[in-house]
């Protein structure tokens, strides 16, 4: 039998396969690795407040986007936008509000994005995301919602 399979192997189209096949195995198991836990259930709920005193004006209440755009989904984060925690805080803490940009707390901030990773399917953790942990941090965002 391994002759038998030796030999398949050795025919360049079932070489081909067996490697898509590979692949395509490693990438479910990539795409199965767990997401970390960047943020508290508190501070989600005090992100919440503070995206809808600040943000949900522009963004809808349910991040569904009006005037800015969308914060939840594949439109905002798919695996094909290569984005990291670090990019889209940046974006939040440097442009946001949009008239009065870099206007609101550190705290704001932070607790701001981790509302924007629990309604993308990040799980909570037991350590509060700071400010200057969203700047450096290098963790994929990919929303997990479709």
């Amino acid at each position: 039998m391994l002759r038998r399979l030796s030999r398949t192997l050795r025919r360049p189209d079932a070489r081909l396969l067996a490697g898509l096949a590979a692949a395509g195995f490693c990438t479910a198991i990539a795409a199965a690795a767990p997401l970390p836990a960047l943020y508290t259930k508190a501070q989600a709920k005090a992100g919440h407040e503070a995206f809808e005193t600040h943000c949900s004006m522009c963004h809808g209440k349910n991040l569904q986007g009006i005037s800015g755009p969308a914060l939840v989904g594949q439109g905002f984060a798919s695996a094909s936008n290569n984005y990291t925690v670090a990019a889209i805080f940046d974006e939040l803490s440097q442009q946001m509000p949009a008239g009065a940009p870099g206007s609101l707390p550190h705290k704001d901030y932070a607790d701001i994005m981790a509302f924007i990773l629990s309604k993308n399917g990040y799980p909570a953790g037991k350590t509060a995301l700071t400010y200057s942990a969203a700047q450096s941090s290098t963790a994929k965002l990919v929303s997990q919602v479709k």
